[in-house]
C-alpha cells in the first residue's frame, strides 16, 4: 500500500473517532452554531482523507473533481472553525464577566438602580431590593419618585440630573418609603449614562443606608442637647475659644456677664470686642500662654467688669483643647465669680487692719494712761499732801485762838504762798487730765461714727475749709494757693476733718522770720488721687517725724497749743477710708503732707 494511503486511512479514522466523541458528547456546554461548525469540519476531513485513501489505493482518478472541491473547502472551513472557536472563547468570556458583574451588582453593599430618560427603574440589583422590601416585578418600570417620601423633590431632581444641570459626584440625602410602610433614611450617588453619540440615556444611582448613621447623629445630637443644657444652667462661665481667642462655644452664664442676650451673639468675637482694653490684652495674653504652651492655667484669681460696669472676682481655669491627632487648636475655659469670697477677704483684712489700728490705740490709750494721766496726778497727789499740811497748821492756829498779830510766818507764808501755788498746780493738772480724757472720748466716738462714701468735689471743700479758717490766715500772715483739685470718694464731713486739720498744723508751725505760703495741689495715680498740703514753715525734726501721727504726740507742747490729736484723728479717718497719709519734712525748709484717697 503506498504510503500516503496509510496517511488518508490515519486521516480518515481520525476524523471519524472526532466525530463519533463529538456526538457522544454532543451536550458540552458550547454553542449551537459551534457545535455545527465541529461536525462540518470533521466530515469534510473524512470525506477528503477518504477520497484520497481510493485515489492512492486503486490508482484512479474518478475523484479527482470531487477531492479538488473538499480539498479547496478544507482550509477555508478550518478558517471559519479557528474564527468560530475563538469567537466561542470570547462570547464564553463575555458571559462570565457578566455574571460577575450580576453577582457584584447583585451583592453590593450599596443599593444599584438604573433609570431611563423618563426616570422609570430599568434595573435594580437584589441589596436594594432588600432594603425597601419590594420584588424587581413591583420595582422595574415604575418611576423612581414612587418609592420616595418627597415624591415632588424626587421628580424635580430627577429631571435635573437628565438635564445635566446637577454637576457630577453630587450626593444627595433622601428619604424612601418601604413597603411595610416605614421609611429609610438614604445618601444618593448619581453618575449620568450616555450613549455612543454622548447624549445622556440614563441614570445610574447608589443607594446607601444610613438610619445607622442618622440614629447616631440623633443620639449625638441628644447628648449635645443634654450637655448643652447642663453648660448652660452651670451658674458658672463656660467657654471654649480657638487659637485666634474667638468665642465658638459660650454658655448663657458668660453671654448674660458680657451683655449679651444670647450665646450666639458672642460667637466668632473676642474679649476686645466686651471688656476694657487693659483686662482684654490681659485675657488675651493668658489665652495665647496656654494655646502656645500647652500648659493649663489653674485657678487664676483675676479681675473682671460686668454689662453694668460692676467690678468682679473671678477664679478662672484654662486648659488647651487638641484636636484627634493632637494638635491645639483652642481652649476650654471655666471662670467661677468669687466676688463674695474676695469682698469677705476685703472685709477681713480691713477688720484685721481696723483691729490692728485699735491695738495701737490701746496701746497709745495705754501709755498715756500710764505716762500722760500719771504726771498731772502725781502733782494733784503731792500738791494735795502740801495743801493738807498748810490746812492742818492753819488749823491748829485757830484752835489755839492765836491773835492775828501774833500768827507766825509759818501761817502767813501757808496762807498767802503755799496753799494759792497748792490749789493753782493742783487745778492746772485737773485741767490737764479732763483735757486728755475728752481726747480720749473723741477719738472714741469718731470710731463708732458711719462713713458715707461718695464722689467729692475737692475744689469746693478746699475752697470752704480755706475760708473758714480765713482769720487763722491772716494772723499767721500766710497765703494759701489752691490748684486744681481731682475728685475722690470719702465722707464729705470726715474728708473736711481732715484737710481742716493739716492746714491747721501748716498754720501752727509757719516759720515767723518769712512770709507763710501754703501750696496745695494733687494728681491721680493708680486709682488714687494723692493730694499735698506743701508749706515753708519750720519743718519737722527726722527724730519726730515717725511720732507726729501718734496720739497725743505734740513738737513744742510749751510753744503751741492744742491736744495733740490733730494728725491722729487723720491718720484714724484715712484708715477707715481705705486712704493714707504721709509726711515728707525737712527742718528750716517746711513740710509736705500728703493724703491718698481712691478717686472717682
Amino acid at each position: 500500500m503506498h504510503p500516503v494511503a496509510v496517511f488518508d486511512i490515519i486521516t480518515f479514522l481520525a476524523s471519524l473517532a472526532a466525530l463519533i466523541v463529538l456526538l457522544k458528547g454532543w451536550k458540552r456546554a458550547l454553542e449551537p452554531k459551534a457545535k455545527l461548525v465541529f461536525t462540518g469540519l470533521l466530515v469534510f476531513t473524512m470525506c477528503y482523507g477518504f477520497s484520497l485513501f481510493v485515489e492512492w489505493t486503486w490508482q484512479t482518478k474518478v475523484l479527482d473533481r470531487i477531492e479538488d472541491i473538499i480539498g479547496a473547502l478544507v482550509p477555508m472551513w478550518w478558517a471559519f472553525v479557528i474564527y468560530a472557536f475563538l469567537a466561542g472563547i470570547a462570547e464564553e468570556e463575555l458571559r462570565e464577566r457578566e455574571a460577575r458583574f450580576q453577582e457584584l451588582f447583585d451583592e453590593a453593599p450599596v443599593g444599584y438602580h438604573e433609570l431611563d430618560t423618563e426616570g422609570r427603574i430599568m434595573r435594580v440589583n437584589r441589596t436594594e431590593l432588600d432594603m425597601l422590601g419590594y420584588t424587581a416585578e413591583e420595582m422595574l418600570g415604575k418611576p423612581v419618585w414612587e418609592f420616595s417620601v418627597d415624591k415632588e423633590k424626587s421628580r424635580d431632581t430627577v429631571a435635573d440630573k437628565l438635564a445635566g444641570d446637577i454637576p457630577p459626584g453630587r450626593v444627595f440625602e433622601r428619604t424612601l418609603r418601604r413597603k411595610d410602610g416605614n421609611t429609610l433614611p438614604v445618601l444618593v450617588g448619581v453618575r449620568l449614562l450616555r450613549d455612543k453619540a454622548g447624549r445622556i440615556s440614563g441614570i445610574r444611582s447608589a443607594i446607601q443606608n444610613i438610619t445607622e448613621r442618622k440614629r447616631a447623629e440623633e443620639s449625638l445630637a441628644e447628648e449635645r442637647s443634654l450637655l448643652r443644657t447642663l453648660i448652660d444652667n452651670m451658674p458658672d462661665n463656660i467657654f471654649v475659644k480657638d487659637i485666634e481667642s474667638r468665642f465658638v462655644v459660650a454658655n448663657i452664664a458668660v453671654a448674660h456677664f458680657m451683655g449679651a442676650t444670647t450665646p450666639d451673639e458672642l460667637l466668632g468675637k473676642t474679649d476686645f470686642d466686651f471688656y476694657p482694653q487693659e483686662l482684654a490684652a490681659r485675657y488675651y495674653a493668658d489665652d495665647q500662654k496656654v494655646i502656645q504652651s500647652g500648659q493649663p492655667l489653674v485657678s487664676r484669681e483675676e479681675p473682671a467688669v460686668d454689662a453694668a460696669g460692676s467690678r468682679k472676682w473671678y477664679s478662672t481655669t484654662k486648659v488647651p483643647l487638641r484636636d484627634s491627632r493632637g494638635k491645639i487648636v483652642g481652649l476650654v475655659g471655666i471662670s467661677r465669680d468669687i466676688t463674695a469670697r474676695k469682698l469677705a477677704e476685703e472685709d477681713s483684712e480691713r477688720l484685721m487692719q481696723t483691729l490692728a489700728l485699735k491695738n495701737e490705740e490701746l496701746e497709745s490709750v495705754l501709755y498715756v494712761t500710764s505716762h500722760d494721766l500719771r504726771a498731772p496726778l502725781v502733782n494733784i497727789q503731792g500738791f494735795s499732801h502740801e495743801l493738807s499740811r498748810s490746812c492742818d497748821l492753819i488749823c491748829s492756829a485757830l484752835r489755839d485762838k492765836v491773835p492775828a498779830a501774833d500768827v507766825g510766818e509759818k501761817v502767813r507764808t501757808a496762807l498767802n504762798k503755799d496753799v494759792p501755788e497748792a490749789l493753782g498746780f493742783i487745778m492746772t493738772s485737773a485741767k490737764r487730765m479732763d483735757s486728755l480724757l475728752s481726747g480720749l472720748l473723741r477719738l472714741s466716738r469718731l470710731g463708732q461714727a458711719a462713713v458715707n462714701i461718695e464722689p467729692l468735689d475737692m475744689n469746693a471743700m478746699l475752697t470752704d475749709v480755706t475760708k473758714s479758717m480765713e482769720y487763722q490766715v491772716k494772723e499767721a500772715g500766710a497765703t494759701v494757693d489752691i490748684e486744681s483739685l481731682p475728685p475722690c470718694l470719702g465722707d464729705a464731713s470726715q474728708i473736711n476733718q481732715v484737710f481742716s486739720n493739716i492746714l491747721d498744723n501748716a498754720l501752727k508751725y509757719l516759720d515767723e522770720s518769712r512770709p507763710g505760703v501754703i501750696r496745695i495741689y494733687a494728681k491721680v495715680e493708680d486709682g488714687q488721687s494723692i493730694y499735698c498740703v506743701e508749706d515753708n514753715g519750720a519743718g519737722i525734726a527726722p527724730e519726730h517725724q515717725s511720732k507726729i501721727f501718734e496720739i497725743f504726740h505734740r513738737l513744742e507742747p510749751d510753744k503751741k497749743s492744742g491736744e495733740g490729736l490733730g494728725l491722729t484723728i487723720v491718720r484714724h479717718i484715712l484708715d477707715r477710708h481705705n486712704g493714707k497719709v504721709w509726711a515728707e519734712s525737712e527742718l528750716g525748709k517746711g513740710s509736705k503732707f500728703f493724703v491718698s484717697l481712691p478717686s472717682v
